[in-house]
């Protein structure tokens, strides 16, 4: 399934995608003297994000988890507590994956997190649950594969930190750094657009150019500040992880790596 960004962006889109990719269950045990059967259920995710920046970039892979962190384990004594049908099974199974620190990092809207529910398995489970003995045991483990995909144009998320630079004072108009002409004189004629200001640092540029370096830097082009600092919450939490090699605040993650 796929989503907008939060607040309406359009800038940002993020859908999400899962697979069951591995079910085992045990059979159950012989009964023990007596008592309500139990089920054990195991739920352990293999989470990736993935995030595209813009036209003919390669994808990056950028978070990708594995570990106890990403494993979530649920004990019922049947009937009497849960899994006696199919709907009990999607409750267990929706409290398992809120269980998982790196499915919660991954901000998915309510929607997503049913879209990731594993449907296939749901009637397997509830079928080991009914089919259990008095004071038998039985167990089951689940293995899904999580997909976060976010795509967004660099540039364009960016300039929205930008502000118009102020007019040239009489006799005095400063240059652009990227391209060495005037900021104002006929910078609109010539197709550069309209000067821009940086966030933070105040550094003027023509629209045009600072677009293009966007591309490659989410920096200023004079004392490297880093744009991206100076955005929407919203929008600076996606991009942060788009980092650059030259960006000395890029975040930790666990596996980085390009893929083309």
């Amino acid at each position: 399934m796929e989503s907008q960004g939060k607040n309406g962006s359009s800038l940002i889109t993020r859908r999400v995608e899962a697979s069951t990719t591995f079910l085992h269950t045990t059979p159950q045990t012989e009964p023990s003297g007596g008592g309500e059967p139990e089920l054990a259920v195991q739920l352990r995710c293999h989470v990736t994000k993935y995030i595209r920046a813009g036209r003919g970039r390669g994808q990056r892979q950028v978070y990708v988890y594995r570990g106890s962190g990403a494993e979530a384990s649920f004990v019922a004594a049947v009937p009497r507590d849960v899994l006696v049908d199919e709907d009990s099974v999607r409750d267990v199974m929706r409290l398992l994956l809120r269980a998982i620190r790196p499915l919660r990092d991954l901000d998915l809207t309510d929607d997503e997190w049913e879209a990731i529910l594993p449907e296939d398995v749901v009637p397997q489970l509830a079928d080991l649950a009914r089919g259990l003995d008095e004071g038998s045991r039985s167990a089951a483990v689940v293995e899904l594969a999580v997909d976060r995909h976010i795509r967004y144009s660099a540039p364009r998320v960016l300039m929205t930190a930008c502000r118009g630079a102020p007019p040239a004072t009489e006799g005095k108009d400063d240059g652009c750094s990227i391209c060495l002409e005037v900021l104002h004189e006929e910078a609109a004629a010539a197709g550069k657009g309209v000067p821009v200001e940086l966030p933070g640092c105040a550094h003027a540029f023509h629209r045009r150019c600072i677009s293009k370096w966007f591309r490659k830097k989410p920096t200023c082009p004079l004392c490297r500040g880093n744009v991206t600092k100076h955005l929407d919450p919203e929008l600076q939490k996606d991009i942060l992880e788009f980092s650059h090699d030259d960006d000395p605040d890029r975040p930790t993650v666990l596996q980085f790596s390009r893929l083309f």
